[in-house]
């Protein structure tokens, strides 16, 4: 074979595997069709199904049987006997995830595993640290197809009131993992009206809503900011009569009472069967007490996201009392829905291996 021969082999390969090299990841990927997705995308529950499909629990098969069965893997995860552990398949490759589910917050304990006919299974270590990350409530990790490429996904939303989305995301390749990397999907939101609750003929009802929903974006904007809610600030440098100043010095903190841990959300009549909790109780994770001032009158308001527990809904909810602050004291309650609306941004990251 002559030099000139062996040379323009030799330079296709490298550029064959220069133009492996240079091929975007998966994240990138994600991230350019992100861009240039419809705006009314970003307003779905799920913004990426487009791009990802999750896995589903591996079919049945005498390895699947094997794994779901062998005590040592429902030792490592400290899963209860009572309690079934899944298996779950990546696909095209002999890599498996046994895990468990448990506990209130929907916590995931889990072992990857490659197993193959013929020979004993072994654990694989994850591509990343999965100890230092949370799979708990909105996070969780599992196998997916990714722009139609399976792949270990990890992750999910920062908070159960957050609209963006973060994910770390590896690729198999064939004896170890191969290409990382991780996206962040942060989105706008925004907040309406969504229901009132009143008494026949408060006076306070209609033009409370107003001064409702500033107090409902001021708590949005003081829990982002992870600040207190300056109540001086919010009504203009006032500050409430000796009364007042001394009904919240501190609240009334009985059951059914603002200074509860679960304050009260009048609904005054409402049939409660036809709504649901999760929009229309107080979530005992941050409620805030502050006096607000509405037609030259002081009330004690509570807000909050909504929910049930530490578990927050989709919705603040503000609230005013007479004095002293009992359920019975309730003069409005407001209900404004938060809801993502447009992509804020999207950022990609190549991660080392």
């Amino acid at each position: 074979m002559n030099r000139s021969l062996v040379a323009g082999l030799a330079l296709a390969g490298l550029t064959g595997l220069s133009a492996n090299a240079a091929e975007p990841s998966l994240c990138t990927q994600l991230a350019d069709e992100a861009r240039k997705a419809p705006a009314a995308i970003w307003a779905r529950p799920d913004p990426l199904a487009a791009w990802i499909e999750p896995g589903q629990s591996a079919k049945p098969s005498p390895t699947v049987a094997a794994l779901a069965n062998d005590q040592h893997w429902r030792d490592l995860l400290a899963a209860s006997d009572a309690q079934p552990i899944a298996v779950r398949q990546l696909e095209g490759a002999p890599v498996y995830m046994v895990d468990d589910i448990a506990g209130t917050a929907h916590c995931q304990s889990l072992v990857l595993v490659e197993a193959q006919v013929g020979q004993p299974a072994r654990q694989l270590q994850p591509p990343f640290d999965l100890e230092r990350m949370s799979l708990c409530m909105t996070q969780s990790a599992g196998f997916a197809r990714v722009l139609g490429r399976p792949a270990l996904l990890v992750g999910g939303a920062p908070s159960m009131t957050s609209p963006d989305l973060q994910y770390r995301i590896a690729l198999w390749a064939g004896e170890g993992w191969g290409q990382r990397c991780s996206i962040t999907v942060r989105r706008n939101t925004e907040m309406s009206m969504a229901q009132r609750f009143c008494p026949p003929g408060s006076k306070v009802c209609e033009s409370g809503q107003p001064v409702a929903q500033r107090l409902a974006h001021a708590y949005e904007a003081a829990r982002a900011a992870n600040q207190a809610l300056d109540a001086t600030a919010f009504n203009g440098g006032r500050w409430p009569d000796a009364a007042v100043a001394a009904a919240l010095n501190p609240p009334l903190a009985h059951a059914g009472a603002i200074g509860h841990m679960n304050p009260p959300f009048p609904l005054f009549g409402a049939d409660e069967q036809r709504l649901d909790p999760m929009l229309t109780v107080f979530s005992n994770t941050d409620p805030r007490v502050l006096p607000v001032q509405v037609d030259s009158r002081w009330w004690l308001a509570v807000v909050g996201r909504s929910g049930v527990g530490w578990r927050e809904g989709d919705a603040v909810l503000v609230a005013f009392f007479a004095l002293p602050g009992r359920v019975a004291d309730g003069a409005a309650s407001y209900q404004f829905r938060v809801s993502p609306k447009g992509l804020r941004d999207v950022m990609a990251i190549d991660e080392a291996r």
